[in-house]
């Protein structure tokens, strides 16, 4: 709220026509240009701005992407944005567009979590309330990054769940992995509870919007 605050004096003097278009969600922001030139003078711009606030990017994280098919892509608010080019179904003719798939940093975030809800020093802890923790991390992390092309890395986090869950079980048998995975192939249903993270990847469509239902306050979602 404080960082919205302070930072609306960004919004209110950026020129859209000048310098491209501002996306701002709190201290992080993305700039799209139409040229290397623009990109340039835009960034420019962002550092004087931020500047007479006190305040300097980090550099870390500031650079210009062009983006191209087959060239590299960006991040933001967790998501990794990448230009791509689909093969078509019929023939060579595909569709280019703007991809995106949770970021190497939200990856490693989901497992230091899941790692952290199947930690030894929990082994005394049920295993109904490990995975209970383990669901409601995954559900929610899955609710905000499934509105995109993250079938895979989805495929990736609910694999790595289901080999902590068997970790954490072995141990608890002081047993291995394979005596945990035994557990949640054979000997329990539906994996401990366990949920699954296929099937539920909203994939965008060309010219359509990402959400077409409202929201729960009845204002279209944008």
């Amino acid at each position: 709220m404080l960082c919205n605050v302070y930072l609306h004096q960004l919004d209110r003097v950026w020129d859209t026509r000048e310098h491209g278009i501002l996306v701002r969600y709190c201290d992080d922001a993305v700039v799209m240009c139409r040229s290397r030139q623009q990109a340039e003078a835009a960034l420019a711009r962002l550092r004087q701005l931020l500047a007479d606030l006190g305040l300097e990017p980090k550099e870390a994280k500031t650079r210009i992407v062009r983006l191209e098919v087959g060239g590299p892509g960006f991040d933001f608010l967790g998501f990794h944005h990448r230009l791509v080019r689909s093969r078509g179904i019929r023939g060579p003719k595909g569709v280019t567009f703007l991809a995106r798939w949770p970021s190497d940093k939200a990856m490693a975030h989901a497992r230091d979590r899941l790692r952290e809800c199947t930690a030894r020093s929990r082994l005394l802890r049920p295993v109904e309330v490990v995975v209970g923790d383990m669901n409601m991390f995954l559900r929610g992390w899955s609710a905000y990054f499934r509105y995109g092309h993250s079938s895979d890395r989805f495929d990736t986090i609910s694999s790595y769940a289901t080999e902590r869950l068997a970790l954490f079980i072995g141990k608890r048998h002081k047993r291995g992995r394979r005596c945990g995975l035994s557990v949640l192939a054979y000997r329990v249903p539906d994996r401990c509870g366990l949920v699954r993270l296929s099937g539920i990847v909203v994939a965008p469509r060309a010219n359509k919007p990402w959400r077409e239902r409202p929201n729960a306050g009845g204002e279209r979602r944008r």
